[in-house]
């Protein structure tokens, strides 16, 4: 089980996404759990995986009961998951997006929110906690834009078409109603010792589109064509995410404090490159055609 608070979820219902820079675990039910900025192996924003009350999460689900079901756009790390609602269905498309030519925030996760059928109301909720929830935490406006802040960490919460952004306590929030054909988009732009950027939405929905194009690309490249190809590729781009790209280092894993045993000693941090870890995973990825990303690593 992850966590240690009412609310845990088995380790299966986490996704991840990422922008080879950072990683996020997002839940089943549509909260994410664990997100370090501004590099993977930073201070989280959110971690409720490790404490539901304290560690701060970002939740967009219906407000009626619901069942889920979700997938990875194919080829890509960008997560799909579809709401099933009495009243109607909705999906969710989450993406950490690639950086691009332009003016852009220095980390970006994106949450586009549809109506596909029926009438869905939807509540969504930021409870950003920095620094592993132990940094003070400001909440303000700027230009009509919620902001959270801590030291020099600035987090801008765009939101378009998903209600009005309210402060609430220490959380950012708000509620509205998915109909068919109604596409929301609610935004997380962050700032590490630089100015805050807000995008336009113009801009978000480009970023967005490069971003599956470019995970698209890379999967096509990929020389394997044995057994299991689907689900050979799909471990590839997981793989993928443990790159971090300015380096070519590779992660053992994305999240860090998840005990092997509750009350054990092996607390290990897993955010950085083990050379037995990295060894399997160069390997892996020179059987299937990824020669480049074995040359950064060395």
């Amino acid at each position: 089980m992850a966590g240690s608070g009412e609310g845990d979820a088995p380790l299966r219902d986490y996704a991840a996404i990422g922008d080879g820079r950072t990683l996020a675990l997002v839940r089943r039910d549509g909260s994410i759990d664990w997100l370090p900025l501004p590099e993977l192996d930073s201070p989280t924003v959110f971690a409720a995986i490790l404490d539901r009350e304290r560690g701060g999460l970002f939740t967009v689900a219906p407000e009626p009961p619901y069942r889920s079901e979700r997938r990875y756009l194919p080829g890509t790390n960008v997560l799909e998951t579809i709401f099933l609602t009495g009243g109607g269905t909705v999906r969710v498309t989450d993406a950490l997006t690639l950086p691009d030519t332009g003016l852009t925030p220095y980390r970006e996760l994106q949450r586009k929110i549809e109506g596909l059928s029926g009438s869905v109301p939807m509540r969504w909720s930021v409870e950003a906690r920095f620094g592993y929830a132990g940094w003070p935490t400001t909440l303000s406006r700027r230009d009509g834009i919620c902001v959270a802040c801590a030291g020099s960490d600035a987090l801008a919460v765009r939101v378009f078409g998903a209600g009005e952004a309210a402060i609430a306590g220490t959380s950012i929030g708000g509620r509205f109603e998915a109909q068919p054909g109604s596409s929301a988009l609610i935004t997380l732009s962050f700032a590490h010792q630089e100015p805050l950027v807000f995008p336009t939405r113009d801009e978000l929905t480009a970023r967005l589109e490069a971003s599956c194009a470019s995970w698209r690309r890379w999967t096509d490249a990929r020389s394997y064509d044995g057994p299991w190809r689907e689900a050979v590729l799909r471990s590839a781009l997981a793989l993928k995410l443990l790159i971090y790209a300015p380096a070519g280092a590779i992660a053992a894993a994305g999240s860090a404090a998840l005990p092997e045993e509750i009350g054990g000693e092996r607390n290990w941090d897993y955010r950085y490159s083990w050379i037995r870890d990295s060894a399997f995973t160069i390997d892996a990825l020179l059987q299937l055609g990824c020669p480049a990303e074995a040359h950064s690593y060395f």
